[in-house]
């Protein structure tokens, strides 16, 4: 039995009250059918679900689609509903407790993480920030598009690229040279720094406070109120923990404020392209009324959509100004915060030390704090580099030597399988020389090739879960029936050990009455009128929990 895998699909058409379900099997699931009945729609349906952003069909957005996958993970049943941008996780195995209804990707992201053990640190462009990796950057290597998955490696999914070097870094990741062990020990070394940076504060007042003591020696002193400055600086550390949460939410809601002006500038594009692919004047003289009725009419609303979507980006633009404004602000306020704290520290440290000792002890109990803390700021340093040593040794030459060599082992495999001619064999990250020097049929075949050497290389070397791998329409990337039957070959016999297999195509070029199958027959539609309000009763028991419900339930 597989350790993750798809349980069930269910899909739900809001506006033309139509439904769709479909139980999986643990190990391989192939569908099949004529063009435009579904396949591709339903395939792409799965990750997107889980939270990826894969090229939709108009008509998906058009129909106001809900979709909801029952995804099994080594043991637990989690089940994950997405409406439009709107993600909503639930755990099955705890009374379906609901883990987070949102449309904010980073909130999405976190809860993901922490289902399938994935904690990918990536760095945003736009702002330098490390956060949490969107859900995509967990399942790339386990899908290929119809779209954009056959012509360019790792282009399956939308919305990475808001991550510098995600191509590298992602991979990296994957293969075991940079595992989840990696992260887990950055992490401890940010704790260890934000430690360090506090008593190396503490330290450089005491050595303030002991400098001005050696320069006003003899003065009197003894006249100021202890107890005045320890209030003093309390008030100084409460104001300063709220000005870090402060940053910390500003920084949050940035992040989720780029991502949202993203997905509108996104948008834009898309519909920008549309209306130029709406031209009355590209139409075929003869053309149909109806065809040239659809194109006005898709015009129409595009200009009507264009605008609003312009004043969308226009608010968000304004939104990330302020909020740019309001965390410039608060680091201003919180670096004076702790200029004074500093120097609040260093006079009570003083006044401390002329209390209690006498003036000939004074120098030995400065020298004495000074040490203690010197002592802690070593122990730290040193665990600081054990820590950083470890993470060498995460990342050792030889053990990328041995990850990069298992890949091209199975790379010269899946090529020699799928008669590559003069193939080009290179380590994981020079995935664009494996695969875009083929040209015409023998360019998916490099990409398959690729897929098959990532995952197993992810089988032999890496930490990260194997998920389930889901291949869209393989048979129309190469004409060829025999190569068709080796793709197909190469899938199913060699994808399917470890992992569990979704695979889609008009036919195939094998036997195929020992699997889960599934023959998609009504053109231009998967969904069925007559299960509308079975799979609505499906999704709804979940959904009804989540606010608002959507228009048309």
């Amino acid at each position: 039995m597989k350790s993750i895998y798809f349980k069930s699909t269910h899909l739900l058409s809001l506006d033309q009250k139509k439904g769709f379900s479909f139980e999986f099997s643990p190990d391989i699931n192939l569908i099949y059918g004529e063009n435009d009945t579904g396949k591709s729609s339903l395939i792409k349906s799965l990750y997107y679900t889980l939270g990826a952003d894969v090229r939709l069909d108009n008509k998906w957005i058009d129909d106001n689609f809900i979709s909801k996958v029952i995804i099994c993970i080594k043991g637990r049943d989690y089940a994950f509903i997405r409406h439009d941008k709107r993600i909503s996780i639930f755990d099955l195995s705890d009374n379906s407790k609901k883990l987070v209804s949102s449309v904010q990707r980073l909130e999405i992201a976190k809860v993901v993480g922490d289902i399938f053990d994935f904690n990918l640190k990536l760095i945003v462009k736009n702002t330098g920030i490390q956060a949490q990796a969107y859900p995509a950057a967990l399942y790339l290597p386990f899908y290929i598009d119809q779209d954009n998955g056959w012509s360019s490696v790792l282009e399956s999914f939308n919305g990475l690229g808001m991550y510098k070097d995600w191509q590298k870094s992602i991979l990296q990741f994957h293969t075991g040279v940079r595992p989840k062990k990696y992260y887990k020990l950055q992490g401890e070394i940010s704790l260890i720094d934000f430690d360090l940076a506090r008593l190396r504060g503490i330290l450089q007042a005491l050595e303030a406070a002991k400098e001005r003591f050696e320069s006003s020696f003899g003065r009197v002193l003894f006249d100021i109120d202890v107890e005045y400055y320890e209030v003093l600086l309390q008030g100084f550390l409460i104001k300063s923990q709220k000005l870090h949460k402060q940053e910390t939410a500003y920084r949050t809601e940035l992040i989720q404020t780029l991502s949202l002006r993203d997905e509108i500038a996104s948008d834009i594009e898309e519909s920008k392209k549309q209306l130029a692919e709406n031209d009355i004047n590209s139409l075929s003289k003869i053309a149909s009324l109806d065809d040239r009725y659809a194109v006005l009419k898709n015009q129409e609303i595009l200009l009507e959509v264009i605008p609003k979507l312009y004043e969308q980006k226009a608010k968000y633009d304004q939104d990330i100004e302020n909020i740019q404004g309001k965390l410039k602000d608060a680091q201003e306020t919180s670096s004076e915060l702790k200029n004074m704290l500093q120097k609040t520290e260093g006079e009570l440290t003083l006044q401390d030390i002329i209390r209690s000792q006498a003036s000939k002890e004074v120098e030995f109990t400065f020298d004495e704090q000074m040490n203690e803390l010197s002592e802690e700021i070593s122990e730290l340093v040193v665990s600081k580099a054990r820590l950083v040593t470890e993470m060498s040794e995460c990342t050792s030459r030889k053990n990328t030597i041995e990850i990069n060599n298992a890949f091209k082992k199975h790379l010269k495999f899946a090529q020699r399988e799928l008669e590559i001619k003069n193939p080009v064999v290179k380590d994981a990250t020079h995935y664009h020389a494996i695969t875009k020097r083929e040209t015409g049929s023998r360019a998916p075949r490099s990409v398959l090739a690729y897929h098959y050497a990532l995952l197993n290389t992810i089988r032999d070397k890496s930490s990260i879960p194997m998920l389930p791998v889901v291949i869209d329409s393989p048979k129309q990337q190469d004409p060829d029936q025999n190569i068709t039957k080796k793709i197909f070959d190469l899938c199913v016999d060699r994808l399917s050990d470890r992992n569990q297999l979704i695979m889609c195509s008009v036919s195939f070029d094998r036997e195929i009455d020992k699997f889960k199958t599934l023959n998609t027959t009504n053109k231009y539609s998967l969904l069925r009128e007559d299960l509308y309000d079975e799979v609505n009763e499906e999704i709804m028991i979940l959904y009804k929990s989540i606010e608002p419900i959507p228009d048309s339930v």
